[in-house]
């Protein structure tokens, strides 16, 4: 009786072991289930509130926008020189060729009817760049996953890097919508359609349009002209040869066009951008062009500049750091290289909008870094590529998640996003709160308020100057742009730059780093000038190790008086002129003439200077200015003293000194 008892227990364990054998089984399959059930309601979700998450993505931007508005304008002086260029094209049919010309072009009209009204002008900034996100949805929507675009959208609109720009006059909210535009219209005709045959009896239209758009992007940002690269790549990478040969030819075409047409209307029209100035080392001082070598290393600093740094804050996963403090890294930068690299690859097959993407922002971006000297290092540089960066690696990261192994993961990828929401929220609600008292204030009539003192003093002396001084007379000031703009239009002159001028003063020269030789040569036709070469300590001559010196020729009776001077700063001299300068033959170094730069002043009728001490570093007072046009006139004093006379100081701390020219 016992063993059938034995048996059926024997059966019933054997039964349960199967059981629990086959639960985790169980488990397992109903866990792809579940990941599958979170997908697809997430996915519905984005898919089926387009519209509605569109809307709350431009209103969202539109209170960025006003939270964060500026009626100031800028202290680079940039946006300044873009609305003097707008006026002058209004009012003279001048051609501005400065900068990027588009922009000041579809500025004029409205400063013919508003005139120079800041609020109106940076108005037009925030709608071009409401409308290039429109445009954006416009050009994705239905080719790139919803639970893609609508979260890159929803991002973008929150981030203060990119709205900070709304109540700007700078080319980058114009820059946005024309690359928008540009992107709507290839998908309409190149990303949407089955790849037909390229027919140039039926479609020449279409590669004449992109040519016109590419010089319309390369009008308003010269960058903007790389476009027909990617469009030549995108197509080789798809293999439609006759889309590539006829888009070149059409690019071709439309800019030989606007040339012909820009040499018969504007012949006299110049342009800030020449290639010359960007393959050189020093882009504002052309004459050593870089190397193999110096490209590379842009490349790689720059790298790390634009995405270890200004990309991670703009994703909220750094926080935002002052511009004088450097936060690079070179792991995030690999990190971010990496994951577009494996995005680029997962997307090649799957998605043709997110490969056209990432070709877009990999040269765009690569032309940057490479041709960009790396001490611009702006944050505008790379913003105007966020919205597409944002858009390609969160695609790429979509599509990881749904390889076959991974896809139980799903829910990091909305954890992702979670994050960088958080993250930006953060930063933009910390801008916000430091800019709404400012903007309080600006409002209610104190339009210096938020500005430091040498700003403020600076722009004072400008008022002073367009208020009492003599309509006629010509001023120069560090940035006449800006002294423009704040005096209704009253003009400044340039500061006197094309002259060479030494970069440190006697008093500094001991502290100088420059590799190049700096010298100051006066000429005298008379035996009893004694020459001084005064330079640190100690003087290297190997190479282009040398830091600096000055060189002085010094009347007989005044020398005892200039020797003491420079024992008692501690700045080391001789007189041995003839070793000196033959020391010097092979190693670079610049000239400059106290007497051609007094005639300079002469020349360009010169009688006014505003002697600001902008801060070197615009964090904080330093005691360390901007003092190239003071440098300038100190020069010419050591020779013709009593030549200036301040007439006027605006504030005493970091003061405005206004200087009269007498001659």
């Amino acid at each position: 009786m016992k063993a059938p008892h034995n048996k059926q227990q024997t059966s019933n364990s054997k039964q349960q072991q199967r059981i629990k054998e086959q639960q985790p089984k169980r488990e397992e399959k109903q866990q792809p289930a579940a990941s599958q059930r979170l997908f697809q309601s997430v996915s519905d979700f984005f898919e089926r509130h387009q519209s509605l998450l569109l809307i709350v993505s431009l209103v969202t931007g539109l209170l960025l926008t006003i939270l964060l508005f500026d009626v100031k304008v800028s202290l680079s002086g940039d946006d300044s020189d873009y609305i003097l260029g707008a006026d002058a094209f209004w009012r003279h049919f001048t051609f501005p060729g400065f900068r990027g010309p588009l922009y000041p072009i579809i500025l004029s009209p409205f400063i013919g009817i508003f005139g120079i009204n800041l609020i109106v002008l940076k108005s037009l900034s925030a709608i071009f760049l409401l409308l290039s996100i429109w445009f954006l949805y416009k050009s994705f929507k239905g080719i790139i996953p919803a639970v893609v675009l609508m979260p890159s959208l929803l991002l973008v609109c929150i981030c203060s890097f990119v709205f900070y720009y709304a109540s700007q006059t700078y080319s980058e909210p114009l820059f946005m919508l024309v690359q928008s535009v540009f992107i709507f219209y290839f998908s309409r005709f190149f990303l949407r359609t089955d790849e037909l045959p390229a027919s140039l009896k039926t479609d020449w239209h279409k590669y004449l349009i992109i040519g016109v758009i590419a010089l319309c992007m390369g009008l308003t940002r010269s960058i903007g002209y790389s476009v027909i690269g990617v469009v030549m790549l995108f197509f080789a990478f798809q293999r439609r040869w006759k889309d590539l040969v006829y888009t070149f030819v059409a690019s071709v075409l439309v800019f030989f066009v606007f040339q012909l047409f820009k040499t018969i209307v504007w012949p006299d029209a110049g342009s800030a951008y020449d290639i010359k100035n960007y393959l050189a080392k020093d882009y504002y001082n052309p004459i050593e062009m870089e190397n193999l070598a110096g490209f590379l290393n842009r490349l790689i600093e720059n790298s790390d500049i634009y995405l270890s740094r200004f990309l991670c804050q703009m994703l909220g996963v750094i926080k935002e750091t002052p511009s004088n403090i450097v936060n690079t890294n070179p792991i995030r930068t690999i990190l971010i290289y990496m994951l577009f690299t494996v995005s680029l690859i997962v997307v090649f097959k799957r998605s043709k909008a997110l490969l056209f993407t990432g070709v877009y922002v990999g040269i765009m971006n690569f032309f940057s870094f490479v041709l960009l000297q790396t001490n611009w290092a702006q944050d505008r540089l790379i913003v105007i590529y966020y919205p597409f960066i944002l858009i390609f690696l969160l695609g790429g990261i979509y599509y990881i998640f749904q390889i076959r192994v991974l896809q139980k993961y799903f829910v990091v990828y909305l954890l992702l996003i979670l994050v960088l929401c958080g993250g930006t929220l953060i930063i933009t609600t910390k801008k916000i709160n430091s800019n709404f008292p400012v903007l309080q204030e600006n409002l209610l009539g104190n339009q210096l308020y938020g500005l430091t003192p040498d700003w403020q003093n600076f722009i004072k002396a400008s008022q002073w100057a367009a208020k009492n001084l003599d309509k006629n007379a010509v001023i120069v000031s560090r940035k006449p742009s800006i002294s423009m703009i704040y005096t209704g239009g009253r003009e400044f002159a340039w500061a006197p730059t094309d002259i060479t001028v030494p970069t440190d003063s006697l008093f500094t020269l001991q502290q100088t780093n420059e590799k190049t030789i700096v010298i100051v040569f006066v000429f005298f036709q008379d035996p009893r000038i004694k020459y001084i070469v005064a330079f640190p300590q100690p003087l290297r001559f190997q190479g282009t190790t040398i830091q600096g010196a000055c060189v002085y020729e010094i009347p007989n009776a005044d020398l005892d008086t200039f020797i003491q001077s420079v024992r008692q700063h501690q700045v080391g001299y001789t007189m041995d002129f003839k070793t000196f300068f033959e020391s010097i033959r092979n190693v670079p170094h610049r000239v400059s003439d106290p007497d051609m730069m007094l005639n300079y002043l002469i020349t360009k009728h010169i009688r006014y200077l505003l002697l600001a001490q902008l801060r070197v570093d615009p964090t904080q007072n330093t005691g360390a200015y901007i003092n190239t046009t003071h440098r300038f006139l100190w020069y010419i004093s050591t020779k013709y003293p009593n030549l200036f006379q301040i007439i006027h100081v605006e504030g005493k701390e970091e003061p405005c000194e206004i200087v009269e020219f007498i001659h």
